[in-house]
């Protein structure tokens, strides 16, 4: 078969419906789409599908029209404001005592003065003006511009000077609009001539076999088009998670698929649960509004559980029956003022408030937002993600707890991990676990203790309760591979389109 025959053979029932149209002479593909049934973006595919195969040329041309704009009609009618400006002047006159217009004022003044019609001086601070030589050439000779809006609204043809003159029209507002019109003329090439003559021997193409056509017998008579393996095609990108929302999500399964039970919490809390169940003494640094968002309102919250409330003070001043002297003092008041949730321990406290001796063991977990006043960095958000978890059972040891950071660590494939002693007031022995990076080096990730009696027994519970509050926007930087934290609550779609799903080892 030869290039011309492979060329007919090939093409599509829109191709030669267009080659057909212009078989007798150019055509704009907008007056094509409406002389046949192919839609606009239908012919504009044709046609630079038939320019790629050498069957046409593509002429692409910009029509550019010009009209007068609201203040180009007025200027027109009433003259130029700097024109009218400067016919008010008489020898040497004060601009205050001028009987001006808005436009006079606001525009006339400046370009009388950028073109050089008139000179001001000063005296007794009054502004004086009077009228440059330039100035009364003006007058006598006419705006140079407005012939040029009389030819623009008459729809003349412009000379290159007078495009300059518009350029210069259109930084004065709407004066002058410009309207731009794209024709795309297409007219059949040698090539293509040979070809539309070759394809009138050919039957209709057909681009699909149907079943209608393969019963009925038709396909021994049709020409079936050749199919392209080699057409770019388009690129779909389906719906999908974002890739974070994704870690969090086959983290919580992991989590459940151990025991663990899972638990919510309003971000809103009071300092009660945030800061003195956990007890962190009333006059912690982290309690400071430097680390620590408080609510404007409501500033007070309360607290139903009043023989909760009487041993947290009692702990927090003596030490209660847990064997501690405590803090020595307790600030009552601090305790209930409102605060956005500094951490997601919490949950943990709320949690074990609830819980009684029938229920141990028992093992809960929270993956949630916390908010402190950080400053945004490659590692720091003012609005960040933690995995809360407990453990309460009898036996259970620092060991226990190291065990489960490290299995945690392992699902997101960190392969490097190390420990070294910490200190939260809520936690004794303390541990802070630490991840290694490939660029960041090591980030600190998986801070956890065992928390200390006075923490526990008041809340009722007499059994090791192991805790931890994993950086989990921490960890998916390191199961996404990026070095940027900021970049976890992305919406740029080329990086959420193209980055590979992640794979976690649950």
């Amino acid at each position: 078969m030869s290039e011309i025959e492979d060329l007919a053979r090939g093409l599509h029932p829109d191709e030669r419906i267009v080659m057909e149209l212009i078989s007798k002479g150019a055509a704009d593909i907008e007056q094509i789409a409406r002389d046949v049934t192919i839609p606009l973006s239908g012919a504009t595919w044709a046609a630079y599908s038939l320019k790629d195969k050498g069957l046409v040329s593509v002429d692409e041309k910009v029509d550019v029209r010009y009209s007068l704009g609201t203040e180009g009609e007025k200027y027109l009618q009433l003259g130029f404001p700097e024109m009218r400006f400067i016919s008010k002047i008489k020898g040497e006159i004060s601009i205050d005592q001028m009987d001006l217009l808005d436009d006079e004022r606001k525009f006339g003044i400046p370009w009388s003065l950028r073109r050089g019609w008139i000179s001001v001086k000063s005296v007794r601070g009054e502004r004086i003006v009077s009228l440059t030589d330039s100035g009364k050439y003006a007058l006598r000779v006419g705006h140079p511009e407005v012939k040029l809006l009389e030819r623009v609204k008459s729809g003349l043809s412009l000379s290159s000077a007078d495009l300059d003159l518009l350029e210069k029209l259109k930084t004065r507002g709407d004066v002058i609009r410009e309207r731009k019109r794209k024709s795309t003329l297409i007219s059949l090439t040698d090539l293509g001539l040979k070809v539309l003559k070759e394809s009138k021997g050919w039957a209709t193409s057909v681009n699909v076999l149907s079943t209608d056509i393969i019963v009925s017998g038709k396909w021994k008579s049709v020409n079936v088009r050749p199919y392209n393996i080699s057409v770019p095609t388009k690129v779909i990108y389906p719906g999908r998670l974002h890739p974070y929302q994704q870690i969090i999500d086959e983290v919580r399964s992991a989590l459940v698929a151990l025991g663990f039970e899972e638990i919510y919490s309003p971000p809103v809390e009071i300092n009660f649960w945030n800061c003195d169940v956990l007890f962190m003494p009333s006059d912690h640094p982290a309690r400071d509004i430097h680390d620590m968002f408080y609510l404007k309102k409501p500033r007070f919250g309360t607290i139903s559980d009043k023989e909760l409330l009487e041993r947290v003070k009692e702990t927090h001043e003596n030490g209660w029956l847990t064997g501690s002297l405590g803090w020595g003092s307790w600030d009552p008041r601090l305790s209930l003022r409102c605060v956005l949730r500094s951490q997601t321990t919490s949950v943990s406290a709320r949690y074990l408030s609830k819980v009684g001796p029938e229920q141990i063991p028992c093992k809960m977990f929270t993956i949630d937002r916390n908010y402190r006043p950080e400053k945004a960095d490659s590692i720091h958000l003012p609005e960040f993600n933690q995995c809360e978890g407990i453990v309460a059972a009898p036996g259970v040891n620092l060991r226990h707890l190291m065990g489960y950071m490290r299995r945690i660590a392992e699902v997101f494939g960190v392969t490097e991990t190390r420990f070294q002693p910490g200190y939260f007031p809520f936690t004794e022995p303390t541990v802070v676990g630490f991840l290694k990076h490939p660029k960041l080096g090591w980030v600190e990730a998986m801070p956890g203790g065992i928390f200390r009696p006075e923490v526990t027994l008041p809340l009722g519970i007499e059994v090791p309760v192991l805790a931890w509050g994993l950086g989990i926007d921490r960890l998916a930087m390191l199961a996404l591979d990026i070095e940027d934290i900021r970049q976890l609550f992305s919406t740029e779609l080329d990086w959420l389109r193209n980055i590979p799903f992640p794979t976690l080892r649950t």
